[in-house]
């Protein structure tokens, strides 16, 4: 694994101790986050940075509204879809069930590293889907703990909403095939709720991995088993430049895809074509401190 920032040697560095405890860690000390310059020592990183207050400062009403419906409309059709698989549920799923759930959460991992990586990487705040999709990548790295700061529907609404035209199709489905087109078409229905529920939770799951205290026992119990992403494997994208370990649903996947180069690779291949350079709008965000 090649970064251009600081290199990470594989052992996470200790968190510094402060006089208080705070909901989430300092995932930006091994990037120097306290600036001891003149004597002065004041966090570079963080909710006082400058970009992090203009980038918070660009959600919107509507933006909420929108995370709102989606989360509604989302937990509907979850909902709906639940009942309708458990409804036609036969015995002899237990034998295909473990692969579903295993595909579902394999695939859920992959996309969200690839969305992390796109809206990481490319892409402006400045345009109108920026504004709504993008801005909440750049202001996570200038502040990694801001996240901890957003109630469910604001951490969670874009999730949902992509999950919606799965769930309006497989009801669709549901309520106008037949019994035995159902059956042919239960592993992949199942497929598709794992994935759509993983997919619907990552955000939730990426809070939690910056969330240091207070967290419910059984969230700590998934993490320390990995079925959801842990806190110390997370603090490895928060390494300037944030260009590994993208996956943040479960992160089976980040090791695996950092090894072959994936990302890097994928970054050639969208630089040859579009002309794009990685990081370039990222690295306008972190170094605004005025």
């Amino acid at each position: 694994m090649i970064l251009d920032g600081p290199s990470f040697s594989g052992a996470m560095p200790e968190c510094s101790q402060t006089s208080e405890l705070v909901d989430a860690m300092p995932e930006d000390d091994p990037n120097g986050n306290v600036n001891v310059q003149m004597g002065a020592a004041a966090p570079r990183w963080g909710p006082q940075h400058a970009g992090a207050k203009q980038l918070a400062g660009m959600y919107s009403k509507e933006k909420r509204r929108q995370e709102a419906i989606s989360v509604v409309v989302g937990t509907i059709l979850f909902s709906l879809m639940l009942v309708r698989l458990l409804s036609t549920w036969r015995v002899d799923y237990w034998m295909t069930m473990p692969i579903a759930a295993l595909l579902g959460i394999l695939t859920a991992d992959f996309v969200s590293g690839l969305v992390h990586w796109g809206a990481d990487t490319f892409g402006s705040v400045e345009t109108l889907i920026g504004r709504s999709f993008i801005r909440p990548f750049r202001e996570h790295h200038v502040d990694p703990t801001a996240i901890t700061r957003h109630d469910f529907i604001e951490c969670n609404g874009d999730n949902f909403l992509v999950c919606i035209p799965n769930l309006a199709h497989m009801l669709y489905q549901h309520l106008t095939y037949s019994a035995e087109d159902l059956h042919n078409w239960a592993f992949f229905h199942w497929y598709l709720i794992f994935l759509g529920v993983y997919s619907a939770m990552t955000n939730q799951i990426h809070k939690w991995s910056h969330t240091y205290f207070g967290l419910s026992p059984w969230v700590v119990a998934l993490q320390k088993a990995h079925i959801i992403l842990p806190r110390n494997h997370h603090k490895i994208h928060h390494i300037s430049p944030h260009a590994c370990y993208y996956c943040i649903t479960t992160g089976w996947l980040n090791q695996p895809l950092d090894f072959i180069n994936f990302w890097r690779r994928a970054e050639t291949v969208v630089t040859y074509f579009t002309g794009m350079k990685p990081r370039e709008d990222d690295m306008k965000w972190a170094t605004k401190f005025k």
